[in-house]
């Protein structure tokens, strides 16, 4: 259960910083000419970073429980 909560929280996390690099390398697609790249890829960070964040806090419970 340890190993899965790490691969997944750490999936997660390139996820949520790959959409997080997205908005900031491609400029061209601003909140105003394109407000749905923009909502798109910053809920996705949301998302993302928000599952990352909960697996590596399970990850922590399961580990001090273990100890």
């Amino acid at each position: 259960m340890k190993a899965y909560l790490l691969v997944t929280g750490s999936i997660f996390a390139l996820i949520g910083v790959a959409h997080l690099l997205r908005l900031v390398v491609e400029p061209g697609h601003g909140f105003s000419s394109d407000p749905w790249f923009f909502v798109h890829n910053f809920a996705l960070f949301v998302v993302g970073g928000g599952i990352a964040v909960w697996a590596l806090r399970l990850l922590a419970v399961l580990r001090s429980r273990s100890a």
